[in-house]
């Protein structure tokens, strides 16, 4: 698949450009790490701002048909040089903080990690949206043991009334949800994005129906994809590394937020965090940026 051909819009893109060309000018030997290299936008515009400081870099990405083509473009788009070493990896950003080489004490760590789905998941991926029809699939990485379906057809009603509740929090409505899903798979096995939404719609107003799948898919997604335990990994490094950092996280939902706030506070003078939110102007030309918070937190 032709990357040039895919459409994509790095969130918040100015403002992390502009934040790494300040914070990185006294810098002499950056390692730079793209946690969520997706198509390599912010990669793309972040790079070379950094030739002449950065010693390292680091690109991850779960899904490796995505990080092929965002190498791909990179490769084709940017001189890298004999100098620097790029090290494309396909593998969680969390496993790979466990296993994170050792850092030199002199080097300074630019991170980001963009929390939402790529572009890419959303238009190639099977099961991540409920506009159109796929299997119950919803891993970012398919050698991943555990699918959407996987959930809704076997997990028990307990189970399930934990993942919901996780993004609804609402106790009530997450039991009523698991128990429809528990009654209406009883009846026929549930597969398919449209057997989901048939299912839940035959017991949730049109009122709510599209504000209830969204929050149920989210919580499927966050739950096959371990997507929050993989952000705390993240940051149970950068509670221990004692290198000087910039990390840049975007996140999209309060549950990630809760998370990012949890952190900072425990590091509580250490670190300087600031929030920025998209332009007007960005959300007019890309609307799934409206609920975007970039976390710029510095050490």
């Amino acid at each position: 698949m032709n990357s040039q051909k895919i459409h994509h819009f790095p969130v918040l893109k100015k403002e992390i450009v502009k934040m790494v060309k300040e914070k990185s000018s006294d810098e002499g030997k950056v390692v730079f790490i793209d946690c969520t290299l997706g198509l390599g936008g912010h990669s793309a515009t972040i790079i070379p701002v950094l030739f002449g400081k950065v010693s390292r870099i680091f690109l991850i990405d779960k899904d490796r048909e995505s990080l092929e083509i965002a190498a791909n473009f990179l490769k084709q788009n940017i001189s890298f040089g004999d100098r620097i070493k790029v090290n494309f990896v396909n593998t969680s950003f969390g496993q790979f903080f466990e296993n994170f080489p050792n850092v030199g004490e002199d080097e300074f760590l630019i991170v980001l990690a963009d929390l939402g789905i790529s572009y890419y998941q959303l238009k190639y991926g099977v099961g991540f949206g409920f506009t159109k029809e796929s299997f119950l699939d919803m891993r970012y990485d398919k050698e991943g043991d555990i699918t959407a379906f996987d959930v809704i057809n076997y997990f028990d009603y307990e189970q399930l009334v934990d993942i919901f509740f996780r993004v609804f929090e609402n106790i009530g409505f997450a039991k009523k949800l698991a128990s429809v899903i528990v009654e209406e798979r009883k009846r026929k096995e549930i597969r398919t994005t449209f057997d989901l939404n048939k299912a839940v719609s035959k017991y949730v107003s049109a009122k709510v129906l599209k504000d209830t799948l969204q929050k149920l898919y989210l919580s499927l997604r966050i739950f096959v994809n371990r997507e929050l335990e993989e952000l705390e990994k993240l940051l149970n490094f950068f509670k221990k590394v004692p290198n000087r950092f910039l990390l840049l996280i975007i996140s999209y939902h309060s549950l990630e937020g809760k998370i990012i706030k949890k952190f900072y506070k425990e590091l509580a003078t250490s670190v300087k965090v600031k929030k920025i939110k998209p332009s007007k102007e960005e959300i007019l030309a890309n609307k799934p940026s409206r609920s975007a918070i970039l976390w710029v937190i510095e050490k």
